[in-house]
């Protein structure tokens, strides 16, 4: 069955409901732990089935977000997943609180009943009607971005669109492209501004009725850490101003030489070669022949995803009026189906759809085989561990997606991950900042990411950029708005990732062992065991930072393309 056949039909708050009731009774009529397990699975089972719902709902609105009938579905889940949520969290403090716990702990994991407890500290009933907001804003600042119609060099581009300008080789053009995305932000500038400071405002209420003092904490507990907290990511941003920062500083100074100009504007950021950034051979359909290759060729386990992908058409990549931008990978369990979202634009991020968002789905369709639904999904820190280290694994088939191309990519892939984790923890911190002070004006906000930017990204200047020279570049990041605290992940995960590219160069195919061993256990074990376990130091130990800088600062050296 193609994605595009499944039946979708709305599931009933009514029905859900009801689904609820039947189980809770039968897991409180339960005589032992056995007959609580029996109720659990069907409660599993209700979960699995309003996800699939949920997710095909909205990957249809991401599709085209002009279409009313899946604009409104949207919409109810909006209203309908905050209840769900407190079904859910309902039948779990009945798990926790069950005389029979220490039992249903030994066959389900004593993990399950650790995010049981953090679940139970990031969600209350009190807060039904600002969840169902919040959710309502963050569509809205969808639908926002979706309704751009951008005129540029005689065309009419939505913003994924206008990404290949943004990476042309002629600076002017990038400029213009870039000035052309803030034109269109600068026009709805209010609408931002308003949908943010809303956001704001509903988070922290929601916390202060939990008794938080602010947001950070909620927003932590909405996350579902369970191995670290706040002051190891004060440590691990620490290192990156003190450890990481020099080297991405050297590497732009590299930059900025070979591209043969004074300083590192906002629209050189991700240029890191002489001729510009390699883009890919051929057409969609090439892409996608070779990407097949490439994952038949890696491993037996990633020859069936491919082939399991290809065969249900899980994958939509061609920009499009009305589709929302970005990219994302999501699932449809009932189906055992992951789904992978993206916007093809001519360039090199076309092939990082291949690996990046290719290693969520490898990761989703290989924990299938785990038995327990709640533990095939990790935490998003270890989630971006799949999909990062992936990328680099794929460095080995280049040449099939850039030809004589290659190693100009690799360098420039490798040059854009090391630069990433400083603009990544200002993400993180802006929040932070943002959360403690949720009075903080528009203005204000904007002159924080200023400051900001100075601070985690000395190298570089917005300075002709229209709306993003007046600090306006954060209003760019989805997940500001969407997904409060979840940028810490792809800093920690991308960490990793690099330490999984400095022992491939050892070791490949022992490294792609150990890689999928970590893939495979999905969220059986926490973030900081899956590290330790891969034979890692965690992204937050001392020293952890530094030793990574010196070992990929060393590799970039001694790289060699033609672009340079």
């Amino acid at each position: 069955m193609k994605i595009s056949e499944i039946p979708y039909k709305r599931l009933s708050l009514d029905e859900i409901k009801l689904r609820f009731d039947e189980t809770n009774l039968l897991f409180d009529n339960a005589k032992n732990s056995d007959e609580q397990l029996s109720a659990y699975e069907k409660f599993i089972g209700v979960m699995k089935n309003f996800a699939t719902c949920e997710s095909l709902a909205y990957v249809r609105f991401t599709l085209n977000t002009e279409d009313k009938f899946y604009d409104d579905e949207r919409e109810y889940y909006d209203q309908t997943s905050p209840i769900v949520q407190e079904f859910y969290t309902n039948f779990t403090v009945k798990m926790l609180n069950s005389p029979f716990c220490e039992d249903l702990k030994k066959v389900l994991s004593p993990l399950l009943f650790l995010n049981y407890e953090i679940n139970k500290k990031s969600f209350d009933s009190c807060i039904i009607e600002d969840i169902q907001e919040e959710n309502r804003l963050t569509s809205e600042y969808t639908k926002l971005l979706a309704s751009a119609q951008i005129p540029f060099n005689g065309e009419t581009l939505n913003i994924p669109q206008l990404g290949k300008y943004k990476e042309s080789n002629d600076r002017e053009v990038r400029k213009a492209a870039f000035n052309a995305h803030g034109h269109f932000m600068a026009e709805n500038c209010l609408g931002f501004d308003e949908i943010f400071d809303k956001l704001v405002k509903v988070r922290d209420k929601m916390a202060k009725k939990m008794g938080y003092k602010n947001f950070v904490e909620l927003g932590y507990y909405r996350m579902g850490r369970n191995c670290y907290e706040p002051t190891d990511i004060a440590k691990f941003r620490e290192q990156v101003l003190n450890d990481w920062l020099p080297v991405v500083r050297k590497l732009k100074e590299k930059q900025a030489k070979i591209l043969g100009i004074d300083k590192i504007m906002l629209y050189d950021d991700t240029i890191c070669l002489k001729n510009g950034n390699p883009e890919p051979i051929g057409d969609v359909e090439q892409i996608f022949a070779n990407g097949k290759k490439m994952y038949s060729e890696m491993s037996p386990d990633t020859k069936k995803f491919i082939e399991m992908m290809l065969e249900h058409d899980l994958f939509d990549v061609l920009a499009k009026k009305g589709k929302t931008g970005g990219g994302y990978c999501t699932s449809l369990p009932d189906y055992k189906f992951p789904f992978i979202f993206a916007n093809f634009n001519g360039t090199y991020g076309d092939i990082d759809v291949l690996t990046h968002e290719a290693g969520h789905a490898f990761a989703d369709f290989v924990s299938g085989e785990i038995e327990n639904y709640e533990l095939r999904t990790p935490g998003m820190e270890t989630a971006e561990i799949h999909s990062m280290s992936m990328e680099f694994f794929a460095w080995k088939y280049m040449e099939l997606f850039f030809g004589e191309k290659a190693d100009e990519y690799r360098y420039m892939h490798l040059c854009n991950s090391v630069s990433f984790i400083p603009y990544g923890i200002m993400v993180d911190y802006f929040q932070q900042l943002v959360y403690e002070k949720p009075d903080m004006t528009p203005i204000e906000r904007k002159d924080l990411w200023k400051n900001l930017e100075g601070k985690f990204r000395p190298y570089m200047s917005s300075e002709g950029i229209e709306y993003i020279e007046n600090g306006g570049r954060w209003q760019y990041q989805s997940h500001i708005y969407e997904r409060p605290f979840y940028y810490i992940d792809y800093c920690l995960a991308q960490t990793v990732s690099l330490f999984f590219f400095a022992q491939m160069q050892e070791d490949y195919e022992k490294s792609f062992e150990n890689y999928l061993d970590l893939v495979k256990k999905g969220g059986t074990k926490t973030f900081v065991e899956l590290v330790r376990e891969a034979g890692f130091v965690l992204p937050f130990e001392n020293g952890a930072l530094k030793n990574a800088a010196e070992s990929v600062e060393g590799f970039l050296n001694s790289m060699k393309t033609d672009g340079i």
